[in-house]
C-alpha cells in the first residue's frame, strides 16, 4: 500500500483536518494559559519586591540610613544567595550599599536589562550569571537618598521557556500520534474498500456468490457492506431466477411449439378435406393460445416482481373481495360436484393492489377446485389477526407433500400428480410474487386431509 495512496484517502485527510483543528485549539489554549501563568509569575515577583521594599522602609524609619545600610550589607553577604538585588545611594548619588551598579534615579517600576553586577564575585554571590534581567522598584528616601530593590527575572523567563518547550514537545507528540492514527485509519479504510473492490470485480467476472466481509463493529462501513451483500443476494436470486426461467421457457414452450409444428406438417401432408384443415387450424390455435398464455403469465410475474405496481396501492376492502369471489365460484364448485364454504369477517382492509389481490385469491381458489376430487370442500376464511388480517384457503383433497411445499412456488414446477391437468405451473409463482409485493407471508400446511394455505398480512402502512 503506497504512501501516496494513503495520503489521498478521505480518512487520512479527515484525520489531518482534525489534527489541524486540534493544533489551532491547543495553540489558543496554550496562549491563554501562558499569558495567565506569565502574568502570575510577574505578579509574584512584584509582590516579593514590594514586600522587601516595605521591610527596608520600616528599617529606615526605625534606625535611619545607617541601619538601612547595615541591613542591606548583611543581606548581600557572600554565600547568602539573596533573592533580591539592592542599591542604596545618598543624597549626592554616592553608593552606600548594594549589589547593583549605580544607575539613574527613578521612581516606581523599571526593567533593568543587561549586566547589572559590579563584579563577577558579586554576581556569583547573587546566584546569577553575568547577564541579568532585573525588575526593580525605586523611590527616594526622606533624606534625599535613593533606594532600589529588584529581583532577577531570569527565573520567570526560564519558567516561560520551560512552558513553551513542554508545549512544543506535547504538540509534536500529539501531531505524530495524529499522523500515525491517520495512517492506521487509512490502512484499515483502504483494506475494507479494497475488499469491496475485490468483491465487485469478482461479481463483474461472473462469480455472483462472492460477498463483502463484515466485521463486528457495526459501523457505517459494516452497514454499507451488509446492504451491499443484501443487494447482491437479491441480484443473485434474480439472475438465478432469470436463468431458470430461460431454461424453463425453452423446455415448457418447446412442447406446444413442437406439437404445433407436427400438426401443421401433418395437415399439409395428410389433410384432404376442408374439415381436416379446420381441425388442424383449431388445434394449432389451441397450442398457440397455450404458448401465449405462458408468456403472458411470465410477463405479469415480471411486472409484479419489479415493484412498479406498489406506486398504485390503495386501501382495499379485503372482505368484499373474498365475498365477491365466493359468490362467483360457488356455482362453479357446484358444477364440479364440490362445495365452497366461507367464513369471512366483515370490514377488514389492507393496503395494496385490488386487481393483484383478486388474481392471487382466484389462483388459490381455482387450484383448490382443480386439484380435489368430486365431493371435496374448499373453504375460504378471513379474520383479523394480532399482527394483521389472516386469510386461509383450505381443501380436503390430496394435499402437497411437505418436502415439495417450498418448490411449488417456483416457476413451471408441477407435482407429478398434476401433470395431467391443464396449467403451466405459473399460478403459485404469481401468488408468491403478489405476496412479496404486499410484504405479506404465505405458508402451506397440512389440513388433515388436504392443504391449508395461510396468508398473513401486516398492519404496516405500505405507503411509508
Amino acid at each position: 500500500m503506497s504512501p501516496a495512496r494513503l495520503l489521498r484517502t478521505s480518512s487520512f485527510r479527515l484525520a489531518g483536518l482534525y489534527a489541524a483543528l486540534f493544533a489551532v485549539s491547543a495553540c489558543l489554549l496554550f496562549g491563554i494559559v501562558y499569558w495567565i501563568a506569565s502574568d502570575s509569575l510577574r505578579a509574584q515577583a512584584r509582590l516579593s519586591v514590594e514586600s522587601a521594599f516595605a521591610a527596608m522602609e520600616a528599617k529606615y524609619r526605625a534606625g535611619g540610613i545607617e541601619a538601612l545600610t547595615a541591613e542591606i550589607s548583611q543581606r548581600i553577604q557572600p554565600g547568602r544567595y539573596p533573592s533580591n538585588v539592592y542599591l542604596l545611594l545618598d543624597a549626592g548619588g554616592r553608593k552606600l550599599a548594594g549589589n547593583m551598579p549605580v544607575i539613574d534615579v527613578f521612581e516606581g517600576w523599571r526593567d533593568l536589562p543587561g549586566s547589572t553586577g559590579e563584579n563577577e564575585a558579586a554576581q556569583n554571590d547573587f546566584g546569577a550569571g553575568p547577564e541579568l534581567s532585573v525588575l526593580a522598584f525605586g523611590r527616594r528616601l526622606a533624606d534625599g537618598g535613593f533606594l532600589a530593590i529588584g529581583t532577577d527575572m531570569r527565573r520567570v523567563a526560564e519558567a516561560e521557556e520551560d512552558m513553551i518547550r513542554a508545549f512544543a514537545w506535547a504538540m509534536g507528540a500529539a501531531l505524530l500520534l495524529a499522523l500515525a492514527g491517520g495512517i492506521v485509519l487509512s490502512r484499515g479504510f483502504l483494506r475494507r474498500i479494497d475488499d469491496m473492490n475485490r468483491t465487485t470485480r469478482a461479481i463483474m467476472a461472473g462469480d455472483l456468490s462472492d460477498r463483502i466481509r463484515t466485521g463486528a463493529s457495526g459501523d457505517e462501513l459494516d452497514q454499507l457492506a451488509a446492504n451491499l451483500n443484501e443487494m447482491l443476494d437479491r441480484l443473485q436470486h434474480l439472475m438465478e431466477g432469470l436463468r431458470q426461467v430461460s431454461n424453463d421457457i425453452a423446455h415448457e414452450v418447446r412442447t406446444p411449439l413442437s406439437r404445433l409444428k407436427q400438426r401443421l406438417d401433418a395437415a399439409r401432408s395428410e389433410a384432404r378435406t376442408v374439415a381436416d384443415y379446420e381441425s388442424a387450424v383449431d388445434q394449432a390455435l389451441q397450442d398457440t393460445d397455450a404458448a401465449l398464455g405462458t408468456f403472458g403469465a411470465l410477463l405479469r410475474i415480471a411486472q409484479i416482481e419489479s415493484g412498479t405496481r406498489r406506486s398504485h396501492f390503495a386501501e382495499v376492502a379485503l372482505s368484499e373481495v373474498l365475498q365477491t369471489l365466493a359468490m362467483s365460484y360457488s356455482a362453479v364448485a357446484e358444477d364440479l360436484g364440490k362445495r365452497l364454504a366461507t367464513t369471512i369477517a366483515s370490514d377488514i382492509h389492507v393496503f395494496g393492489d385490488r386487481e393483484l389481490l383478486t388474481q392471487m385469491f382466484v389462483n388459490l381458489i381455482e387450484n383448490g377446485l382443480r386439484h380435489t376430487p368430486e365431493g371435496a370442500t374448499v373453504s375460504i376464511a378471513l379474520e383479523a389477526g394480532e399482527r394483521g388480517p389472516v386469510a386461509v384457503i383450505t381443501d380436503d383433497g390430496r394435499g402437497i407433500p411437505e418436502q415439495e411445499r417450498d418448490k411449488v412456488f417456483d416457476r413451471f414446477y408441477r407435482l407429478d400428480t398434476s401433470r395431467n391437468t391443464p396449467g403451466s405451473g405459473l399460478g403459485l409463482a404469481l401468488v408468491a410474487a403478489v405476496v412479496e409485493l404486499h410484504h405479506a407471508r404465505i405458508r402451506l400446511a397440512d389440513n388433515q386431509p388436504g392443504l391449508r394455505v395461510i396468508l398473513e398480512f401486516q398492519h404496516t402502512d405500505l405507503r411509508a
